[in-house]
């Protein structure tokens, strides 16, 4: 078992399989736990900031976090990764039944090995 400090795990997870990829756990503050079935690595994600968009829109901060959390609990299967970017830190979220898309600035992304 091991735990890596990189972002890189949950990039290949993203662009070779992104439809195994499974929002597990949102607690604000600031923390949010992805599972990947095909590979069954776990990816936790320390959020700076949430950007909640909707029809133009933009709600941040506390606010966008907690709309967040709303939204994964209603519905979380429909809750799906719509981006991860290594490069500028930040994963996107998007919500079918509410058509909102969320943008996480992320301080760490750690990767746990099964």
């Amino acid at each position: 078992m091991g735990v890596f400090k990189s972002g890189a795990f949950l990039q290949q997870c993203f662009s070779v399989h992104p439809l195994t990829l499974s929002l597990k756990l949102v607690t604000p503050p600031d923390l949010v736990g992805v599972v990947c079935t095909n590979c069954r690595m776990k990816h936790r994600l320390t959020i700076q900031q949430v950007v909640a968009q909707e029809l133009k829109k933009a709600i941040a901060n506390d606010e966008g976090m907690l709309s967040f959390h709303q939204c994964s609990q209603m519905h979380p299967e429909d809750v799906r990764i719509s981006l991860v970017d290594v490069v500028e830190n930040s994963v996107e979220f998007r919500c079918r039944p509410c058509r909102r898309t969320y943008l996480l600035e992320v301080s760490l992304i750690e990767t746990h090995q099964s």
